[in-house]
């Protein structure tokens, strides 16, 4: 298997794991835009402040060691607390 190929997970296994992982229940909505994520598609979502947006585009990196996830924020200061968030 490549590092650009991998196998896409359903969603319960997503649930699974992450809930294994990181103590947390994820939102449907969460894994679903995961889901479309790990499926190559684009992804543009719209959510209030403290909904989980940023932990919804970390889940793929799970299924995907080898992936890249590039985010752009509108403001520095976004960008610096998703930056430390990830270490």
């Amino acid at each position: 298997m490549s590092a650009c190929q991998f196998k896409v997970p359903n969603l319960t296994d997503m649930k699974t794991l992450i809930h294994s992982t990181f103590s947390i229940t994820p939102c449907t909505w969460q894994l679903q835009s995961a889901l479309h994520q790990l499926e190559k598609k684009n992804v543009f979502t719209i959510s209030p402040t403290g909904s989980g947006k940023t932990f919804m585009f970390w889940i793929p990196l799970l299924f995907n060691n080898n992936g890249i996830i590039l985010i752009v924020t509108p403001l520095n200061i976004l960008g610096k607390k998703t930056h430390n968030e990830a270490k």
